[in-house]
């Protein structure tokens, strides 16, 4: 797999990375130990949308953080609050104003 997209997000590294089909993988990727390929997050079949997603997920990662949701199982999760799917995080229609409204209400 060939890496075409990656970023340096809080502690991490999101990554989006072409297969043999031609689709897009978006992961998640420690920086302390960056062996392996790191947790998927999602497949996309257009780079560019999973390009802006990857942008959108490092941008809301830290958003989460700032709130003290931390990352686990494919969940933001913090105690005493419903987990959300990481996907919400970065679908069409997601706004950064949105998104800080959801991990709010949480």
């Amino acid at each position: 797999m060939t890496v075409k997209h990656s970023i340096k997000c809080s502690g991490s590294e999101i990554l989006v990375r072409e297969t043999p089909e031609k689709t897009y993988i978006l992961a998640i990727q420690s920086t302390t130990n960056p062996l392996g390929f790191g947790n998927v997050l999602e497949t996309f079949t257009d780079k560019d949308e999973a390009i802006r997603s990857a942008e959108l997920f490092c941008r809301s990662l830290a958003a989460a953080k700032e709130r003290g949701y931390y990352l686990e199982n494919g969940y933001f999760v913090k105690p005493q609050r419903e987990k959300i799917p990481v996907t919400t995080s970065f679908h069409a229609g997601q706004t950064e104003e949105g998104w800080i409204e959801q991990l709010s209400r949480g």
